[in-house]
C-alpha cells in the first residue's frame, strides 16, 4: 500500500542526537515526494533542531516531565491524532515504540518501527529488562514493517526479538558530504595547535555507552607524546571523567562539552577515535571521514560493518593497551595516517544522500505522484 498521510513520533528533538538529525531530513524528503507528514515529540526541550517548514506539536512541556506518569494523556494525544492519518512511525526504541504500537490498536492503522540502536544491549540497562525484552518483542514482531540503520541491529531483532526477515528494511542514515566539508570551514573558536602536536578527537554523549573511561586510561599511557585528546559531548558522565582526569593529572585531555558545529574541530584533527560499546548506525564516525580522518574504532559490528575491509584501525573496547597502541602506532606514523583517511573518505562516499532517498522510496511505495494531488 502506497501512504500519503504518515504521523511520526520521537520522544525528544534535542540538538546533538543521530535520530534528531536523520528525522527531518526524512519528513523533508517525504513531503517533497507529496506525503502529507506530521510528527508528535513526546517532550518539549529548551532547544530543538530547525523544523520551521514541518508540521509539529509537543505533547509534555518539558524534558524533566516524566513519560509513565503521563501515559493515558500520551495514548489519547497519539490516538486522537493517529486517526487523521494512514499510517503511525515510532522513531525511537522502547517506550516511544510501545506507546506508538498501542496507539496503532486503538487508532487502527498499521504502524512501522525504525530500530535507531542494537536493542539487546539496550535491554540490560533496564531494570525490568525482561518486560521491556518481551514488550519490545512484541512491538516489532506485529509491527508492519521494522527499519534499522545498520546490519548488526536487523541482526540483533532476528536473533533476540524474533522479527521475521521479510519484515525488516535496511535504512542507512544518509551522509551529506559537502555539507559537513563546508561547515567544516566555518570560522570558529579553535583549540591552538603547537608545531609536532597530535590531536585527536572523540564526539559523543558523555555516558557509559561511549566507553570513555578506557579512553582517558589509555592516555595515561600516551603522555610521552606530544597528542592531545579533545572530547566533545555531554552527559551524565562528566563529574566522573572530570574527576578521573584531575585525579590523574592528564593534562593531555581537554573536555569541550556540547559543540553546535562539530565538523571544525573534526577537521583540525589528526585522528578520530570512537570507543563505543555498542551503536546504532555510528553517524560521527562517518562524519569523520567525510573529513578524511583516519579512524580508530571499538571492534563492535556498527563500526566493522563499514570499516572492516578498509579506513580504520580496531581495537578491543575494553583493552586499555590495545587502543593505546592503536593510537601510538597511528600518532607515530604520518603517511599510515594519510593512507588510513584516503580509504575512509572512499567508503563514506557509498551513503550519501541519494542513496537514502531511493531506499526511502521503496520504504513507503512512494512512486510518482504528483505532489499537487489531494
Amino acid at each position: 500500500m502506497q501512504y500519503r498521510k504518515i504521523l511520526f513520533v520521537i520522544d525528544v528533538m534535542n540538538p546533538g542526537g543521530g535520530a534528531q538529525k536523520v528525522l527531518p531530513y526524512l519528513l523533508r524528503i517525504l513531503q517533497k515526494n507529496g506525503v502529507q507528514v506530521h510528527l508528535i515529540v513526546l517532550k518539549k526541550t529548551t532547544e530543538v533542531v530547525p523544523l520551521d517548514d514541518l508540521s509539529v506539536d509537543y505533547i509534555l512541556p518539558n524534558r524533566e516531565t516524566r513519560l509513565l506518569e503521563n501515559t493515558f494523556k500520551i495514548l489519547d494525544t497519539l490516538t486522537r491524532e493517529a486517526k487523521n492519518f494512514e499510517l503511525i512511525c515510532s522513531f525511537m526504541d522502547f517506550i516511544t515504540c510501545y506507546f506508538v504500537a498501542l496507539s496503532s490498536r486503538l487508532a487502527q492503522i498499521p504502524y512501522y518501527t525504525f530500530v535507531r540502536c542494537e536493542p539487546s544491549f539496550v535491554v540490560e540497562t533496564f531494570p525490568y529488562k525482561h518486560v521491556n525484552q518481551d514488550l519490545y518483542s512484541l512491538c516489532l514482531q506485529n509491527a508492519q514493517k521494522v527499519i534499522c540503520n545498520s546490519k548488526s541491529s536487523s541482526v540483533d531483532i532476528m536473533k533476540n526479538f524474533g522479527v521475521l526477515e521479510e519484515k525488516i528494511f535496511l535504512l542507512y542514515n544518509p551522509i551529506d558530504i559537502q555539507q559537513i566539508q563546508k561547515d567544516s570551514r566555518k570560522t570558529i573558536e579553535l583549540p591552538i595547535k603547537k608545531q609536532g602536536e597530535i590531536f585527536c578527537v572523540s564526539v559523543g554523549r558523555l555516558n557509559p555507552q561511549k566507553n570513555y573511561l578506557t579512553l582517558l586510561k589509555s592516555f595515561l599511557k600516551l603522555q610521552d607524546l606530544r597528542i592531545k585528546l579533545f572530547i566533545i559531548g555531554e552527559g551524565e558522565q562528566k563529574q566522573e571523567m572530570e574527576k578521573f582526569i584531575c585525579e590523574h593529572y592528564l593534562s593531555n585531555v581537554i573536555l569541550l562539552g556540547y559543540q553546535n558545529n562539530i565538523y571544525p574541530f573534526l577537521a583540525q584533527a589528526d585522528i578520530f577515535v570512537h570507543g563505543s560499546l555498542y551503536e546504532g548506525f555510528p553517524n560521527v564516525v562517518l562524519e569523520a571521514a567525510c573529513l578524511k580522518k583516519p579512524l580508530v574504532l571499538s571492534n563492535i559490528m556498527p563500526h566493522k560493518d563499514f570499516f572492516a575491509a578498509r579506513g580504520a584501525l580496531f581495537f578491543d573496547p575494553e583493552n586499555v593497551d590495545d587502543l593505546a597502541a592503536k593510537i601510538r602506532d597511528l600518532a607515530c606514523n604520518q603517511q599510515k595516517r594519510d593512507h588510513l583517511a584516503k580509504e575512509a573518505f572512499s567508503v563514506v562516499q557509498d551513503y550519501q544522500g541519494e542513496n537514502f532517498e531511493k531506499q526511502l522510496w521503496e520504504i513507503f511505495n512512494i512512486t510518482n505522484f504528483s505532489v499537487n494531488e489531494q
